[in-house]
């Protein structure tokens, strides 16, 4: 009887530690497939991935700029969906965020250490990502508003916002005077 228990529940952490490595691997199986439906080497194509994510210092850099936000972004739709909430929310929470932590980056610069400039910046970027789904939030509480359209609402009207902020009153001057902007 302790014999079967303890094979059961070594396989079962055998499963729990492989599955991972089982999803990698039909990930890239199926991008294979699909590479090769449009006569596309996909040897060549994983290996020009991986040399321009890993290859350098610049790629893994790059490659790690653009992957923790949306490792962030994922974490944050886990803790809702875990909670019973469905979050599509999440990327219009990350650019008001970013907003707020860039405008207060900028303002502080001169004025605090870096260190604390970083600190404020962060936390008040994370309250105010937390502030703005909260209006979906209280919308499905008070209003019986489906979340799923208004988070999603909720996006567009944050990328509107962020390119009015973007190209108008968080603009860099000196780049209008140079022509860029």
């Amino acid at each position: 009887m302790l014999k079967n228990r303890f094979d059961s529940l070594f396989f079962q952490r055998l499963y729990d530690a492989l599955l991972p490595f089982a999803a990698v691997l039909a990930a890239f199986l199926i991008g294979a497939v699909l590479l090769l439906l449009q006569n596309i080497n996909p040897i060549e194509a994983y290996q020009a991935m991986f040399v321009g994510a890993f290859g350098n210092k610049n790629g893994l850099s790059d490659t790690l700029v653009k992957a923790i936000p949306l490792m962030l972004v994922g974490l944050g739709i886990a803790i809702a969906f875990r909670g019973g909430v469905i979050n599509i929310g999440a990327e219009g929470q990350l650019i008001v965020g970013s907003l707020l932590t860039t405008y207060l980056g900028v303002q502080m610069a001169e004025n605090l250490p870096a260190y604390l400039g970083i600190i404020i910046g962060l936390v008040a970027g994370a309250f105010m990502g937390g502030v703005w789904g909260a209006i979906p939030g209280y919308l499905k509480a008070r209003l019986g508003v489906n979340e799923i359209l208004s988070t999603i609402m909720m996006n567009q009207i944050a990328i509107q916002i962020g390119f009015y902020l973007l190209r108008g009153p968080m603009i860099d001057p000196a780049e209008v005077a140079a022509g860029m902007g």
